[in-house]
């Protein structure tokens, strides 16, 4: 069995993979540009005793996404047990300044890849395969200089629920997870240098007094994907330690 991950090269991505992968199985990595971080994300893997690959594609067409999917059947067993979805792409300042040609790209590596990730994979996935798309806050509030990210999302949550549906009566399901505010490269290209004052804003905004780690997701992810879980589907679940109830 395989655990895909688009953008597993690093950050929360990363820890899935790593958090999400059992004895036995291969973790398969998708990255976009950064070769360097892809290559340190495998090694890392490697010392836990994973077998992992890393497999560069343009994730923002289908056919970028199509080759990350066949070279991931073709390095692991063709068997997906877990596909993630972890991809983000940021635009900074107003959505409305950028090149339209350029706001396609980032919306379709926010949103459309969700659809044509599942859409490739559907061959692999058995009874009993999960798919994980990583939301985030922005998908129910306007974030300044999110723009780009937040509707995507939101046309993700909306999708999940309809590929739940289709998939449900093979014994597929898919869900969501939210994260609250993490210290990641998309986050400090929204925020520049006010990212610091941001994350100290939202940790103290925060009942729990801290932020949510890539542990807590993959805890919940764990459970998510486990066959105790296997009513679970069609849902966004949002790890935010009660920031939102305040």
């Amino acid at each position: 069995m395989t655990v895909v991950v688009a953008g597993g090269n690093r950050g929360i991505g990363f820890e899935m993979a790593r958090g999400l992968t059992q004895p036995g199985e291969t973790a398969i990595l998708g990255y976009q540009r950064d070769e360097a971080s892809a290559r340190e994300a495998v090694e890392t893997l490697a010392k836990d005793g994973i077998t992992a690959f890393a497999v560069q594609s343009d994730m923002s067409t289908p056919e970028g996404v199509a080759h990350f999917i066949t070279e991931a059947a073709r390095l692991g067993d063709g068997s997906i047990r877990v596909l993630v979805h972890s991809l983000v792409r940021v635009l900074q300042g107003p959505i409305l300044d950028h090149d339209i040609h350029e706001i396609t790209s980032v919306l379709n590596v926010n949103a459309m890849s969700l659809l044509w990730l599942v859409h490739a994979a559907r061959p692999h996935l058995d009874r009993g395969s999960c798919i994980l798309f990583l939301s985030s806050r922005g998908s129910t509030r306007v974030i300044p200089g999110y723009g780009a990210v937040g509707p995507a999302k939101a046309f993700a949550e909306s999708l999940i629920k309809n590929l739940a549906v289709e998939l449900g009566p093979d014994g597929i399901r898919i869900n969501a997870i939210s994260p609250g505010t993490q210290d990641t490269q998309a986050l400090r290209q929204v925020y520049g240098d006010k990212t610091d004052e941001k994350i100290e804003a939202s940790r103290k905004a925060t009942p729990m007094r801290r932020l949510a780690t890539p542990k807590d997701y993959v805890a919940l992810s764990r459970f998510i994907v486990s066959p105790e879980a296997e009513m679970l589907t069609g849902q966004t679940y949002m790890v935010y330690g009660g920031t939102d109830l305040i």
